[in-house]
């Protein structure tokens, strides 16, 4: 058995923020012909929330071994023919003759692979001088559980090693303690410029409803027993699973797992080995880019009703960008990089911006400038399922009431003039159009409605 969609694309989600700190490492954002090899492409979700973004990418192959989840895959990115996926293991993978690759990236795939040096050898072969080789893995060894007087998580996991793992497909090579030996691996592979970081999670702090949430995450494949494995060793996972459940229930248990990201440069000849940048890989302060310009980015819930009866609004932090990008992907064709987003929020003093969480997912996300010259909103977008629920409206009615507070006298914001939903819905919330900027929008051009409200 293996993990369901549904869960792997909650953990694409949930652990994307890693992949931006190592891709803002790299300057993803700032490059330009960007050939990407996505190694366990699985259905491409994960594929097109990571590479999607950004402009400088100019083809991504994904490869995955699951005929069905390469279909999908497949159809998920035929609207951007940068997007391709093959049906391969990566030991039968071999490209073109002339082509190379600038990133080899490996998303809790190296772990699984019968022979992870041998991968990242290959890895190394597949780059252009230069490129970068990133790994995203786990380790076992990295968990920590306390108290647990009975042992239950170590017991259940050497349980899990021996019956499951080895009857499961894919997983019957699988490495738990892959994460400590990345650094190793990528030197022996010929690749310099190693860095690696951890990214941690655990129970402090949390509510019952989160500690349980993270029980599943760590559980989940973990409870799936084969059919072929003796009962006896069925029953007592399944006995453990419920005994570390039990303690997740607990407000004095202490859990924490940690992953890992590692990044490692191809060697050029003559050229000194690329300086990291960001918070987390970089040596000093987070790479500087242009704040991104207020392209009148409204793009609301269209045609919403009444407010979800479970929407909470907060403020975004880094952690939400693997959400935030996922809904910028399918509301703009020009989506901001996860970069630029993180440059707002750490750097940009005048801008505001807030998610809507819905059953603890994000729903929707705006943000907005309050500046001497007044208060604009420069981007606004609610995932598509929660569309017409409210949540639009209450990102935008919640921004005109902070500023407001903050003494601006209008919100304004520019939408498309052909978009007459969107127009509609902000002229519902007393929006009126106030000014017309020809040729404001490209692909395809159109003009641009200024709309402000007036605050009281």
């Amino acid at each position: 058995m293996s993990w369901g969609k549904a869960q792997i694309t909650k953990q694409a989600y949930r652990t994307a923020p890693e992949d931006y700190a190592a891709f803002e490492a790299v300057n993803l954002a700032g490059r330009d012909g960007v050939r990407v090899l996505d190694v366990g492409c699985f259905d491409g979700f994960n594929t097109r929330l990571k590479f999607a973004p950004y402009a400088g990418v100019s083809r991504v192959v994904g490869i995955d071994p699951m005929a069905d989840a390469v279909a999908d895959a497949a159809a998920l990115a035929a609207d951007d023919p940068r997007f391709s996926f093959s049906c391969a293991t990566f030991e039968e993978y071999e490209p073109g003759d002339e082509e190379r690759f600038d990133l080899v990236y490996f998303s809790h795939v190296l772990q699984h692979l019968p022979d992870p040096q041998a991968a990242l050898d290959k890895a190394f072969r597949l780059l252009d001088p230069g490129g970068f080789v990133v790994v995203k893995t786990v380790d076992d060894a990295a968990k920590l559980s306390y108290p647990d007087p009975d042992d239950v998580m170590r017991r259940l996991f050497e349980l899990y090693e021996r019956h499951v793992l080895p009857n499961t497909p894919h997983t019957s090579r699988t490495d738990r303690y892959n994460g400590e030996k990345c650094y190793t691996l990528m030197k022996r592979a010929g690749l310099e410029n190693v860095r690696v970081r951890t990214f941690s999670t655990d129970t402090a702090g949390k509510g019952l409803d989160e500690r349980r949430e993270l029980f599943e995450r760590c559980v989940y494949f973990r409870r799936n027993v084969p059919p072929c494995v003796d009962e006896a060793a069925a029953a007592e996972i399944r006995s453990l699973v419920d005994a570390w459940g039990a303690l997740f229930e607990r407000d004095d248990y202490y859990f924490a797992s940690q992953s890992f990201v590692a990044i490692g440069q191809k060697p050029q000849e003559g050229v000194r080995s690329w300086t990291y940048a960001g918070p987390v890989f970089g040596d000093g302060a987070a790479a500087s880019a242009p704040r991104p310009a207020a392209t009148g980015g409204a793009r609301a819930a269209e045609g919403e009703g009444a407010a979800a009866e479970t929407l909470v609004l907060r403020p975004m932090t880094e952690s939400d960008l693997g959400s935030v990008m996922g809904i910028e992907v399918a509301s703009f064709r020009d989506p901001w990089t996860p970069l630029a987003f993180a440059l707002e929020l750490r750097h940009n003093p005048c801008a505001r911006y807030t998610v809507a969480v819905v059953d603890g997912d994000v729903a929707g996300y705006l943000g907005w400038w309050g500046t001497p010259e007044g208060a604009a909103i420069v981007r606004v977008a609610v995932d598509p399922a929660f569309r017409k629920a409210g949540v639009g409206r209450a990102l935008v009615e919640q921004a005109a009431r902070c500023a407001c507070d903050e003494g601006h006298a209008a919100l304004k914001l520019e939408v498309r003039a052909g978009n007459a939903v969107a127009c509609a819905f902000y002229a519902r919330l007393g929006f009126l159009v106030v000014a017309v900027r020809a040729g404001y929008y490209d692909d395809p051009p159109e003009d641009a409605l200024v709309m402000a409200l007036t605050l009281a």
